[in-house]
């Protein structure tokens, strides 16, 4: 016995659900042969499609060429759908999620801010404070874009530099060294330190630990801080000392903590990052707002 599928008709959401259920009801990969339940759910779309898409004798089911062929492009069809309408939602988004690290808008957010609203006064924006080297809050997207101290490669995100800013330590107000201009890290040979969790970005730490040994230093982590005020409490308890981005000394003062330059410590990154593939028009307007405000501030 032939089965026939009637007439085409214009793509419309009835088209859309008909192919839907062709596709969920036919066979796995590797198999052209359909249940009977399966193949009754196919024949319910005889009014949407110009082909014949099965062929149905007394013991079983299959694909005709032109079902396998709607099998494969109906597929690809429906993703290119999906995304379609990802695109367009994306692109009509009247609203915007700012993350931020600790000191790593310090320099830039309100001017970023200031100059984005200029030129997109319709979005409305939320900014949101981000745990340090955590990167849930982005490849999650519960934020659109975050300002972060990434490196390109570092995590599973699109990122790009703004600028670079010199390092300090974070030390107790009556450690010896607190009275310095500036220090080596061979001064601090013999301290402990606080570091962000290894949980939240381990190619970080890496990279931390990296630049340790460089400097003949053991990398030996006393304490995990996740906020630049458990940073400063653990500080100024004495648990150890914490390298921290410049600004740092100017946005966090404290007074049983001090900061001193670190003259051979690599600089700190200041990036904007977000989730890949997701480079909206509003999230490009941001982005270039941060670009130029950046540019300026150098």
């Amino acid at each position: 016995m032939r089965l026939w599928i009637g007439s085409t008709c214009a793509w419309s959401n009835t088209s859309s659900r008909s192919l839907r259920s062709c596709i969920s009801a036919a066979p796995r990969r590797g198999s052209t042969s359909l249940s009977p339940r399966s193949a009754s759910r196919s024949a319910s779309s005889r009014t949407s499609f110009g082909a014949r898409l099965l062929d149905r004798s007394s013991r079983r089911v299959e694909l005709t060429p032109a079902g396998a062929a709607l099998l494969d492009e109906g597929r690809l069809a429906l993703a290119q759908a999906e995304r379609a309408v990802r695109a367009v939602r994306q692109a009509g988004a009247t609203e915007l999620t700012v993350g931020f690290y600790g000191s790593s808008a310090s320099l830039l957010l309100a001017d970023v801010l200031r100059t984005f609203t200029e030129r997109m006064p319709a979005v409305a924006v939320a900014v949101r404070e981000i745990e340090l080297s955590h990167i849930d809050d982005l490849t999650s997207e519960r934020v659109d874009v975050a300002f972060t101290r990434l490196q390109p490669g570092e995590a599973d995100l699109d990122i790009e530099v703004l600028m670079r800013q010199p390092r300090v330590v974070a030390l107790p107000a009556a450690h010896p060294l607190s009275g310095r201009d500036s220090i080596s890290f061979a001064d601090l040979r013999a301290e402990s330190f606080i570091t962000g969790p290894r949980t939240h970005n381990p190619a970080w730490r890496e990279q931390w630990l990296a630049e340790q040994r460089a400097h003949g230093l053991p990398g030996r982590v006393v304490a995990e801080a996740a906020t630049v005020q458990e940073i400063l409490t653990l500080v100024s308890a004495g648990r150890g000392v914490c390298l921290v981005p410049a600004p740092a000394a100017d946005l966090y003062p404290h007074p049983d903590v001090a900061y001193v330059a670190v003259r051979d410590a690599e600089p700190a990154t200041v990036s904007v990052a977000w989730p890949r593939r997701r480079m909206t028009p509003v999230v490009a307007a941001f982005v270039e707002a941060a670009r130029d405000v950046a540019r300026a501030a150098a």
